[in-house]
């Protein structure tokens, strides 16, 4: 019997809505839309309402998304304009080539860059390679597309580095954790948390001076006959994406 409820009452609805004349129909009509078919006819205006919404957001969503790879690209083509500009220290007359990162390889405090700059390109293996900040590493291997660069927070990568005001000498070398040490210095030399350390006279990879970081703290090695000094580097391999590769041979 229930079933035939709704049925009955929309059959009433539609016969009180013919009898009569047009204008009275028209006002009944008129007073059902205010009165009992009101929250109907405004679900309906709020499902078009949020419909629309929906569109217009979505429309907007893609715009922001072309608009943001838009500004992406242009910053890309800002940083490979003019890239000298953005080496913050001087780097002589000596010649580069500007690469990307595009890869990793190896596990993390260990792992190479991949940059897109290879052999087809006259990047040569053993081609010292530096931030905008400071020193990064060395290539290792080049094919004709791209090249394997040994950054300096790699264990296997070591060269001698100096105090920038006192030359005192060390090793630079970084350990399995991630720190960067300056290990062998004589026990007795001018260094201490703050100084400026730059690539010593005595490498055969990069020219003399070029930025690699700043001392963090000093101590003394095991056996009492060195300083071991941590380092703060100035480029943070991890962050970087883009590098320099210098057109620089070093002594043989």
């Amino acid at each position: 019997m229930k079933r035939f409820i709704l049925p009955l009452g929309l059959a009433l609805l539609a016969l009180i809505l013919m009898l009569g004349s047009t204008e009275s129909r028209i006002q009944r009509a008129s007073w059902l839309g205010r009165t009992v078919f009101l929250p109907f006819t405004n679900s309906l205006a709020m499902i078009r309402t949020n419909s629309s919404l929906k569109t217009e957001v979505a429309k907007l969503r893609g715009e922001l998304a072309a608009k943001n790879l838009q500004n992406l690209g242009l910053k890309n083509q800002l940083k490979m304009s003019d890239p000298r500009q953005a080496i913050a220290f001087d780097t002589g007359e000596i010649k580069f080539d500007v690469a990307e990162v595009i890869g990793y390889s190896g596990q993390f405090h260990q792992r190479n860059l991949i940059v897109d700059k290879g052999a087809a390109d006259g990047i040569a293996k053993d081609s010292p390679v530096i931030s905008a900040q400071g020193i990064v590493g060395k290539v290792i291997s080049v094919s004709a597309s791209h090249c394997v660069v040994l950054p300096f927070s790699n264990p296997q990568f070591q060269i001698p580095v100096m105090d920038q005001t006192t030359s005192v000498q060390g090793i630079l070398q970084s350990d399995l954790a991630g720190r960067t040490n300056i290990n062998m210095i004589k026990l007795g030399s001018q260094i201490s948390a703050g100084d400026t350390i730059v690539t010593s006279n005595l490498s055969t990879l990069f020219p003399k001076g070029f930025p690699v970081g700043t001392v963090s703290r000093t101590r003394e090695s095991q056996d009492n006959l060195f300083i071991s000094a941590e380092l703060s580097p100035f480029a943070l391999v991890e962050n970087l994406e883009h590098v320099f590769i210098l057109k620089y041979k070093g002594r043989q």
